[in-house]
C-alpha cells in the first residue's frame, strides 16, 4: 500500500527556465553584434576607434547590475544613463523604420512586395543577466530590420543611394552611442555609505569617477530596472 502524504506536504514548481534566440540578416547588424577590436598593425585599422561586441556590451550591462545591487550610486547612473540611451536609440530607429515602411507601401497598385531576409541569416543565442541587457539585444534586432527595409527600399529606387547611407549611418551611430556608455562605465566597489561618510574609498571613487547626481544618491531617479528601485523608495520616503 502506498505511503500517504502529510496533508501539510505541498507540492514545489522546479526553477523557470527559458531560451532566447535571435536573427540577424544584414551584414551592419551582424558588424555591430561583433564589434571592432584595435588592430595597431593593420594600417586600415589605424584610427578607428574600438566597439565593444554585444555580448560584451551584455556582460557590462550585467556588471552594472550586479554592483547596483550592491547599494553602489555609479553603478545606478550608469544604468539610468544606459536606459535613457536606448529609449531614445529605440525611438529613433523606429521612426525610421515607419518612414520606410510608408515609403515602401506608397508604390502603384497591383504590386507587392514581399518582406525581405537573408537566405542565411546568422542565429544566435542569447542569455543575459539583467533586463537592459536584453534591451541592447532588441535595439540591434531593431536596427537589423531597419537595414533590411533600407536595402529593399534602395533595390528598388524608392529611395536614392544618399538617403540609404545617411539611414544606415544614422540607424548604426544610434546603436554605437548605447554601445559608448557600456563600454565607458568603469565598477569601482564603493556604497552610498562610504559617500555619506566621506570614507578614503569614497575620496577615490569622487576623484576617479566624479560626483554623484544627488537624485540618483537619494534614490529619487533611477533606472527602471535599477535593482535599488524599491528599497531607495521607501528609504527616501522614510528620511522625509
Amino acid at each position: 500500500m502506498a505511503e500517504e502524504k502529510n496533508e501539510t506536504d505541498t507540492a514545489k514548481a522546479g526553477a523557470l527556465r527559458s531560451s532566447l534566440t535571435i536573427e540577424l540578416h544584414s551584414h551592419y547588424a551582424i558588424r555591430l553584434w561583433e564589434g571592432r577590436r584595435r588592430q595597431p598593425d593593420d594600417l586600415r585599422e589605424r584610427g578607428r576607434p574600438q566597439i565593444l561586441s554585444m555580448p560584451r556590451v551584455i556582460q557590462r550591462a550585467g556588471l552594472m547590475s550586479r554592483d547596483a545591487e550592491g547599494d553602489n550610486p555609479y553603478a545606478d547612473m550608469a544604468l539610468l544613463k544606459l536606459e535613457n540611451a536606448l529609449d531614445l536609440a529605440t525611438t529613433e530607429i523606429q521612426k525610421l523604420v515607419d518612414e520606410l515602411e510608408a515609403t515602401l507601401k506608397a508604390i502603384p497598385a497591383r504590386i507587392s512586395l514581399t518582406d525581405v531576409s537573408s537566405v542565411s541569416p546568422l542565429n544566435i543565442g542569447v542569455f543575459s543577466r539583467t533586463p537592459l541587457g536584453y534591451r541592447c539585444v532588441w535595439l540591434l534586432v531593431g536596427y537589423d530590420q531597419l537595414a533590411m527595409k533600407v536595402f529593399q527600399a534602395s533595390h528598388y529606387g524608392l529611395i536614392s543611394g544618399k538617403e540609404r547611407d545617411e539611414m544606415l549611418s544614422n540607424g548604426g551611430h544610434l546603436v554605437r552611442k548605447v554601445y559608448g556608455v557600456a563600454q565607458h562605465y568603469r565598477s569601482f566597489a564603493v556604497t552610498r555609505a562610504d559617500l555619506q561618510q566621506n570614507t578614503v574609498i569614497a575620496s577615490e571613487a569622487v576623484k576617479l569617477l566624479g560626483d554623484v547626481d544627488l537624485e540618483v544618491m537619494t534614490g529619487k531617479m533611477l533606472s527602471t530596472f535599477s535593482p535599488n528601485l524599491k528599497k531607495l523608495a521607501e528609504n527616501s520616503e522614510a528620511s522625509e
